[in-house]
């Protein structure tokens, strides 16, 4: 059976009476709207996605050992305390995560071990500096989800894409999974994503962060075990989140702002605020989810054109190369419209 519905719908089941006891709990601290949120929604709902994912996680055996879902469930409870204001601090948030992913990348086999630039692979033999740099990506990766996890649908939808284009590649995917653990991933993720859509579940910080992790640490070992695969193929891949976060932190740093501070000049809120304003779409809920759309649909393309050529460095730096004048002409236009707004 392709899709392993005894699972799916105990998952959904476990789910629901987790949504019940989550909103009794926590409903005022979720209705709460921050500043830098005002831009996408009036309401943020019950950040259930992160449960959902993680439920998954479990049921589905989407780890490589018990150390492994270890790790997965820390991130997972980070995720959820800052979600419920006891782990407000950016800073020891950060440094929390730093921690664990050196433990989980230090006791296991995973490492980025080819850049294919002679000199860095060679300083990446050395474990020391394969962990610090592998621990850096993977870093950029969750907060870069969390980073872009400001529209419905965007993070979901972006990694349900990634699952999507993997499927239709000639690369082994399937890894140490259950057989067909990933199609039944790709069916929850996009039971989430139509949710997302309408406002009902949300990811939530530990969502955004688990989902991250998830998939920086299963690309990292498909590139592992697909030998033939260029490694600017995984870059493209988690370009979005990835560059998202370090644009973010280098424009922060020439505004004088801290770069921990949060705010509404990301992208996806900029191109939102377009589409409000610009194209006059007085519902922000229709704003919001048209918005994520159009960005993932570009990735989509930019993908598609990527995974028929996932061994092909030049290709792959070509689209890397696209992605970022398109961002940054974007950004540059968009971020003038909102000043105009403004004057």
């Amino acid at each position: 059976m392709i899709i392993d519905f005894y699972k799916l719908i105990s998952l959904l089941l476990i789910s629901g009476l987790v949504y019940i006891i989550n909103i009794k709990l926590f409903r005022s601290t979720y209705e709460k709207v921050e500043i830098h949120q005002k831009y996408s929604t009036d309401f943020l709902g019950n950040p259930m996605g992160g449960y959902v994912i993680f439920l998954f996680v479990i049921l589905f055996k989407f780890y490589l050992d018990y150390l492994e879902l270890f790790f997965f469930f820390i991130i997972f409870i980070s995720g959820i305390l800052s979600d419920i204001k006891i782990f407000n601090s950016p800073i020891k948030r950060l440094f929390f995560q730093i921690v664990v992913i050196i433990a989980s990348i230090s006791l296991s086999e995973i490492g980025i071990t080819s850049t294919r630039i002679d000199f860095v692979d060679y300083l990446l033999t050395y474990k020391a500096i394969n962990i610090i740099f592998t621990t850096f990506c993977v870093l950029i990766v969750i907060n870069g989800s969390n980073f872009i996890d400001g529209l419905n649908g965007l993070v979901i939808g972006y990694y349900l894409i990634i699952l999507t284009i993997l499927f239709n590649s000639d690369l082994n995917i399937d890894l140490y999974f259950e057989s067909n653990m990933l199609i039944n991933f790709a069916v929850v993720l996009t039971i989430l994503l139509v949710a997302n859509f309408f406002n009902k579940v949300f990811l939530g910080d530990n969502g955004s962060y688990l989902i991250g992790f998830l998939f920086s640490i299963y690309l990292i070992r498909i590139h592992q075990i697909n030998t033939g695969i260029s490694p600017y193929f995984i870059i493209l891949l988690l370009w979005y989140p990835c560059f998202e976060n370090l644009f973010s932190i280098i424009r922060k740093k020439m505004s004088k702002i801290l770069a921990t501070n949060p705010d509404n000049s990301h992208l996806h809120q900029l191109f939102f605020l377009f589409i409000l304003k610009r194209i006059k779409i007085e519902n922000k809920l229709i704003a919001n989810n048209l918005t994520s759309l159009i960005i993932n649909i570009y990735y989509f393309s930019i993908f598609f054109i990527g995974v028929q050529n996932f061994n092909k460095t030049n290709v792959q730096l070509i689209l890397i190369a696209i992605n970022l004048i398109i961002y940054i002409c974007l950004y540059i236009l968009l971020n003038r419209f909102k000043k105009n707004l403004q004057k």
